[in-house]
């Protein structure tokens, strides 16, 4: 028996315009380019492929109102079409996987089987699937749809990949017999009609081209609730969720595998990549002020101690619903107001540049505490330093999201290892809080750190998604032979 091949770590690249911190874009070295040039997705597509990254990210929020959105990521102002981007990606590179996001509410099973079947075989195999299903209820609005139908959305996405997956394999390989001799084109007994019937879709036909070359496209998925944890176990090959630490991390891969289990009734390889974002610096404190400047471009309320609204706001299920949302904090509660809130003592009285004492410190909640270990971890700021301040707390309330790593590139490739080493994690979904630097920075100094160590590829050794996972093609579900 040969040597087991040493695991190796996976990376993907999250694309958005501007990077993923809301205040990157104002920075002065930050590009502020045309949203709608190839030339600018492309460059980042080089650089990372460049890299031997596993994949390039195309995410994708459809938004209800483009422009109160904007003030939570400029990105949601900006988007082309990941579908056509990521067609035009294809062509400008060569082994770098593309994961296109699409939301099943939003499409029919027969058109997004074919999209991504098209795709998969104009890439010669580099493409996934990103499975989303949260956005606004507004945004339903666009697609003559009163809202994004709740919990009812899962079960409708569970029959949707049900349905694409046999569309995927509706053709089986060989079918396509061009015998010009006896004038067959496709052998009858590889071509299969699904006439499904289902609680949501009806679906007769067959797809009208070959099967994807990786057969199955892999699927992807964020999400951490109960039905998200179900869809992930059902049917993912990728989970990209952002647990807080190692050790959620580690529960939340041991649950979504035992569900695996339970629901295939063996074990089935799924990846976990956490979303991460990087900031480096030549030291840590460099890396620190870099932060620092990034927080300083978050947008405020045009009142950014009292706020925008008005009193009864603050018991209204508006605010409540603010409170319990995973997004950023919309323009209007961007204040010592709504921090006060949130915390549970009121910091208005010395505004943003008010030091936080220990005693005003030792009366905040949970969160609150929560927020001042954050504040710690990313800057050094303590309170028993007097080193915080009101908008410090804003500021990191507003702009975190995805796990912070702010240091050195050592710092990150230990830190990035250390999550590896202890099974917390398979790889990572990179993303930059802003273009060029930070992009360049990882590529250019934390990757080879990783590759010197052993845990990341120096050279790509497959070409398709599937390859550099090692996935195996699946076989066809129609095939007599399977």
């Amino acid at each position: 028996m040969g040597t087991p091949a040493k695991r190796q770590l996976h990376l993907g690249y999250m694309y958005w315009l501007n990077g993923t911190h809301w205040g990157g874009w104002r920075l002065p070295e930050a590009p502020t380019a045309n949203a709608f040039e190839l030339d600018y997705a492309a460059k980042a597509a080089k650089i990372v492929e460049d890299a031997k990254f596993d994949f390039f990210f195309l995410g994708d929020t459809l938004p209800g109102d483009v422009y109160q959105e904007h003030w939570g990521t400029t990105h949601n102002a900006g988007r082309l079409e990941p579908f056509t981007l990521a067609s035009q990606l294809a062509l400008t590179t060569s082994k770098l996987g593309l994961v296109v996001t699409a939301h099943p509410t939003y499409y029919e099973p027969y058109i997004l089987a074919r999209l991504t079947a098209s795709l998969d075989h104009l890439s010669k195999g580099r493409l996934s699937w990103n499975v989303v299903l949260g956005a606004s209820d507004l945004a339903a609005q666009n697609f003559s749809l009163s809202d994004l139908g709740g919990e009812r959305r899962y079960a409708r996405a569970d029959e949707f990949i049900r349905v694409i997956r046999q569309l995927w394999d509706s053709i089986e390989d060989g079918a396509y017999l061009q015998d010009k001799g006896t004038g067959h084109y496709l052998d009858p007994t590889k071509v299969h009609r699904l006439e499904h019937k289902g609680e949501f879709f009806q679906v007769a036909g067959t797809l009208p081209l070959a099967r994807p070359p990786q057969g199955q496209i892999p699927l992807l998925y964020a999400g951490a609730s109960e039905s998200s944890r179900e869809l992930t176990a059902r049917h993912c090959e990728l989970n990209f969720t952002g647990p807080a630490s190692i050790e959620d991390s580690i529960e939340f891969n041991t649950d979504i595998r035992a569900r695996a289990r339970r629901i295939h009734g063996h074990d089935v390889p799924i990846f976990f990549l956490p979303g991460i974002s990087p900031v480096i610096g030549d030291t840590r404190a460099d890396a620190v002020e870099i932060f620092e400047r990034l927080n300083a471009g978050l947008p405020l309320d045009e009142d950014p101690v009292d706020g925008d609204k008005d009193e009864q706001f603050w018991t209204s299920e508006a605010w409540s619903a603010i409170q319990q949302s995973r997004f950023p904090l919309p323009r209007g509660v961007r204040s010592l107001r709504s921090l006060s809130e949130r915390v549970g003592v009121d910091l208005r009285a010395g505004g943003l540049d008010a030091l936080v004492t220990t005693e005003t410190a030792a009366r905040f909640n949970d969160y609150g505490a929560k927020l001042l270990d954050a504040v710690a971890a990313r800057t050094d700021r303590t309170v028993a330093k007097g080193a915080v301040r009101a908008g410090d707390l804003l500021r990191n309330a507003i702009g975190g999201g995805f796990p912070q790593v702010i240091g050195t590139a050592q710092d990150v490739a230990d830190r990035l290892i250390e999550w590896f080493d202890r099974g917390a994690a398979e790889g990572f979904n990179i993303n930059s809080p802003y273009l060029w630097d930070q992009l360049e920075r990882f590529t250019g100094e934390v990757v080879p750190i990783l590759q010197d160590k052993g845990v990341f590829r120096t050279e790509y050794t497959t070409d398709t998604f599937r390859g550099h996972f090692g996935l195996p093609v699946p076989p066809n579900q129609f095939a007599r032979n399977s």
